[in-house]
């Protein structure tokens, strides 16, 4: 079953992330969560995703490609993931070199989630 995508776009909240979120980094990029409790919904609503790229890694066309990719990955580590959380995730400079795959971004990006303890337990 694939999940919805809910983008991120306020930027009040891509700073709350950086504030007072838990991060991990790994190769190609850096990944940021913090519990989203939306007053208005239940305590539990859906995660957000929020994409980062700096200006100065790449020109439009590159900076998108590696969104495109971003986008990619967190749809297949989307099953695994718990629900309610804020993810800015923030590419580095090494998603921009020639031959990377979004089956490199994935496992990256699995990584990071790992580590940050947001992945469901599997039975």
């Amino acid at each position: 079953m694939i999940k919805k995508l809910y983008p991120l776009c306020e930027n009040h909240l891509f700073s709350k992330a950086y504030r007072k979120g838990k991060s991990a980094v790994s190769k190609y990029v850096a990944v940021y969560v913090l519990n989203n409790y939306d007053r208005k919904a239940a305590p539990q609503s859906s995660t957000k995703l929020g994409i980062t790229i700096n200006r100065k890694l790449g020109k439009a066309v590159k900076r998108n490609r590696v969104k495109r990719m971003i986008r990619a990955a967190y749809r297949m580590n989307l099953p695994e993931l718990k629900q309610g959380y804020l993810i800015v995730v923030a590419a580095r400079g090494a998603a921009f070199s020639k031959g990377i795959k979004t089956k490199d971004v994935y496992e990256s990006m699995r990584y990071c989630f790992e580590k940050l303890g947001i992945c469901e337990e599997k039975r």
